[in-house]
């Protein structure tokens, strides 16, 4: 409730420096009804009619008659006169709450006055702008636009709006919660005010320093302010921003609990807001008349005043605030013992806080909620809207100890009810069970036949009760654990992206080093940091993979494999890692073993990396050996060592998750303790074993045996791609056109070289984010679209959608290919990617082959 009455004071001056003067209407219509006056007085004229007449009072009229001077001002050319009429429109959509007009409107102001270098009309539009981004809930973009504002009248040299801007952040922090910072840009604006003597200035940082020691409880001090602001605004007749001081006031007085003094004070504000037709004050205040009445136990007058309150904010759809009415509404009803209707509001208020992130209100109306819930006997409810009321609160940065004691109240209140439940249960079963007695006296016969039949149907309903809270459980159960999975998968997705996307940009920038010509001295370095970031990415899909095989989803690819090949990159990736411990790697290849076979070669590379670089982690003298058998119809890989083995007590439990050789391992050597346990899964996922053989300080022997599938011509010519292959492919891509689309100025550095190395003549655009895509699309002629999927304003998903659509609606034959460049491999994503209409994925890092595969197979198809 206080926190309005700071936003209604940045409301009625956010889109101007300056308060509304009081002017003589009758002189101004005078002049600009006069042909004979030169055109800039006339502008002048209805400059002041437009602004200082009409903006808070009639905000339609204000906009037509700022539409008369920008069509003179149009007709003359005189493009200042023409950023002024826009940013009086503007001011007037503000003042309605159309805060998209605002933005449009305020936006062409700034570029009038961006045309003609008018540094400080743009300052002031931009200024104007941030208001609407803090009205529309977006502070970090209104604190961008405040502060861009701010260091161009920095620059300027212009105390006068510095000081205004200084009291505009400062109001913006405290709405954020940041009140030292508020209270330090306050009095920086308010020591501004007084060095050149702005009373303006002076009333806005002292409005919002009133509010500031009214939220702090000081009272006293904040009366003080107040008063002194009230006879600051009587004295200069402006009605309006005294009116908002007395709101002000009144919620001074709701702190002290003279509620008298708080009815009378903002009743005149109400009154006053009212009169002056400013329908966001009057909500506001309306809202306030309403919570005093409600303090004082009126319940009928508090509902009168709030449900008024409620349908002007309905009007603005000013959804924030209609929560907030709503939830007062629900603690009115809750008071007066009619729960059903709390519910009701209650229910309508928390969807609106949901969607608008008001977290005060939801936990006002969770508190409120739980208590209607409690009194109409839904336990269950009430615990749901008791633990929310504790969630939001903690998110608020409130005590956390209180959470325990009414959360088990509520738990003792239920076992109360349901004791006295299962006590009416007793009793009926003793009344029932006593009548069935009598009517044996009555008739033997009879009443031990309706005995057998009340007790068969007691057994039943009993059963089929069970059975029904059982159910009732397993399906609670069942959504919790989806809707945990869902934050799990959820989350899994943020952290690849967030590491892969900085992983993607060092391993590119290495490979574009180590491919350009430079020192010979500088390769130990190169080469310490690619394997360092491959390090990395294992470490990320040990614990990626884990998660998705707790989960059954990951899957298992069956395609050529090369095992030479596999094993010279394992044997490349892990040998300067080798060397520089002063170990001997080698790998070699038993006779009968197939050149091809099918399987996953990314499961098995894996594999192998993890087996091998833990031989290496352990041995700090000697040798590591990879040897690859066939054997039994199996390829079976024997990873050798001459490091520290491993003792007999931890041999058994080696392959489990978190798990080392012994408890000093993990601090000595590093490491998760996850190779060893994703390596086994993976290996049964394919229907083989694993195995290891060792002594401690004599080394170990890691085996893995894996059914050996012979791969058929045809599937090796489709699925591999040999470094030949990889240059034919490349050849044949010569001069096409590629718009990519990446936010991240790395990756795209790296896209752009990559894409330039392999492909001869290749054309690349190159935006930012989504929506900028689909322009290009629009306007350029491509062949290919690589397209990031997280972005800023338009996301890949949104602008591959609206590509399609584009598409369809012009009955294009032949559909652009949509490549996704993602750093998220979860299944899930790498599906959402082909719902929105994309054709293929890179993975992020990606290699040579994973770049330039579909980019061939999407081109050529």
């Amino acid at each position: 409730m206080k926190t309005r009455n700071l936003i209604l004071i940045c409301t009625l001056f956010g889109a101007s420096w300056g308060i509304n003067a009081q002017v003589n209407l009758d002189s101004l219509f005078a002049i600009w009804n006069d042909a004979n006056q030169p055109d800039t007085v006339r502008l002048e004229a209805i400059h002041g009619i437009a602004w200082d007449g009409y903006r808070n009072t009639n905000p339609d009229s204000s906009f037509y008659f700022a539409q008369l001077g920008y069509d003179l001002a149009k007709a003359i050319g005189h493009i200042k006169w023409m950023a002024l009429a826009l940013n009086t429109q503007g001011g007037s959509c503000f003042a309605k709450g159309d805060y998209d007009k605002a933005f449009d409107y305020w936006t062409l102001s700034a570029n009038n006055y961006e045309a003609i270098g008018d540094s400080a009309g743009v300052s002031k539009a931009m200024a104007n702008i941030g208001n609407v981004y803090q009205k529309k809930g977006d502070p970090d973009k209104a604190f961008e636009y405040f502060f861009q504002s701010l260091k161009i009248n920095e620059a300027l040299d212009d105390k006068r709006v510095i000081g205004h801007l200084l009291s505009l952040i400062g109001q913006l922090y405290y709405r954020q919660g940041n009140v030292d910072q508020a209270m330090s840009y306050l009095d920086r604006s308010l020591n501004i005010g007084k060095e050149i003597e702005d009373f303006e200035i002076i009333a806005k940082s002292q409005n919002g320093i009133g509010v500031l020691y009214l939220e702090a409880g000081e009272y006293l001090k904040a009366l003080e302010v107040f008063a002194e602001l009230l006879a600051y605004h009587k004295s200069t007749g402006d009605k309006v921003a005294a009116a908002g001081t007395l709101s002000n006031i009144g919620n001074v007085y709701m702190g002290q609990r003279d509620l008298p003094k708080a009815l009378e004070n903002t009743k005149l504000a109400l009154n006053a807001f009212a009169e002056y037709g400013i329908p966001y004050g009057e909500s506001g205040a309306s809202r306030n008349v309403g919570m005093i009445y409600m303090g004082q136990g009126d319940y009928a007058l508090a509902l009168e005043y709030l449900n008024r309150s409620l349908s002007i904010c309905k009007k603005m759809d000013a959804k924030q605030i209609i929560a907030e009415v709503q939830v007062n509404i629900a603690q009115v009803y809750a008071l007066q013992g009619n729960h059903a209707k709390a519910i009701s509001f209650g229910t309508q208020a928390m969807a609106l806080c949901k969607e608008t992130g008001a977290l005060k209100a939801t936990m006002e109306n969770a508190l409120t909620l739980t208590s209607s819930y409690k009194a109409t006997g839904k336990y269950r409810q009430a615990l749901e809207m008791n633990e929310l009321f504790f969630q939001t609160r903690d998110s608020l940065n409130s005590e956390k100890n209180q959470k325990a004691i009414i959360q088990q109240q509520i738990k003792s209140d239920y076992e109360k009810q349901k004791a006295i439940d299962d006590v009416e249960n007793e009793k009926r079963v003793a009344i029932e069970t006593q009548k069935k007695e009598n009517q044996q006296k009555l008739s033997i016969a009879i009443g031990i036949g309706l005995l057998l039949i009340s007790l068969l149907a007691l057994v039943i309903l009993n059963r089929l009760k069970v059975t029904r809270q059982q159910k009732a459980i397993i399906e609670e159960q069942k959504k919790k654990v989806e809707q945990s999975e869902k934050y799990k998968e959820q989350f899994l997705a943020n952290m690849s992206h967030e590491i892969r996307t900085p992983m993607h940009a060092i391993s590119g920038m290495v490979k574009i080093l180590e491919r350009n010509a430079h020192p010979p001295s500088q390769d130990i370095y190169l080469n310490a940091m690619r394997t360092s970031s491959d390090n990395l990415v294992v470490i990320l899909n040990d614990v990626l993979d884990l998660s998705k095989i707790e989960a059954g989803k990951l899957d298992i690819e069956n395609i050529t494999i090369e095992p030479a090949m596999v094993m010279e990159n394992v044997r490349q990736i892990l040998n300067y890692k080798a060397e520089e411990k002063g170990l001997v790697l080698s790998c070699k290849i038993g006779e009968g073993v197939p050149q091809f076979v099918m399987g996953d070669p990314t499961r098995l590379n894996q594999i192998l990396i993890n087996l091998a670089g833990n031989a290496i982690k352990f041995t700090e003298k000697g040798k590591v050996d990879i040897l690859l058998e066939k054997e039994n119809g199996h390829l079976k890989f024997s990873i050798k060592d001459t490091g520290i083995g491993i003792s007999k007590n931890r041999i058994g439990n080696i392959f489990g998750a978190f798990q080392q050789a012994n408890d000093s391992i993990s601090r000595h050597y590093g490491g998760t303790g996850l190779g060893l346990s994703i390596s086994k899964q993976l290996v049964e996922l394919q229907n083989g074993k694993i195995w290891v053989e060792s002594e401690e300080n004599q080394g170990s022997t890691f085996f893995v045996e894996l059914p050996l599938v012979a791969a058929a011509a045809d599937a090796i010519d489709q699925n591999l791609i040999t470094g030949d292959k990889l240059k034919t492919m490349a050849a044949s891509l010569k001069g096409i056109r590629i718009l990519l689309a990446e936010d991240n100025e790395f990756n795209q550095m790296i896209a752009q070289d990559d894409l330039s190395y392999y492909i001869e003549e290749v054309k690349i655009d190159s935006v930012k984010n989504g929506a900028l895509a689909v322009e290009k699309f629009k306007t350029g002629d491509y062949d290919l679209i690589l397209m990031d999927v997280q972005m800023p304003e338009m996301n890949g998903f949104e602008a591959a959608r609206m590509i399609r659509e584009i598409e369809e609606k012009e009955g294009k034959g032949n559909a652009i290919p949509i490549i996704a460049m993602t750093a998220s491999l979860l299944k899930s994503e790498v599906d959402n990617c082909y719902a929105a209409g994309m054709d293929n994925y890179i993975p992020k890092p990606y290699k040579a082959e994973e770049l330039i595969g579909p980019i061939f197979k999407e081109i050529k198809r």
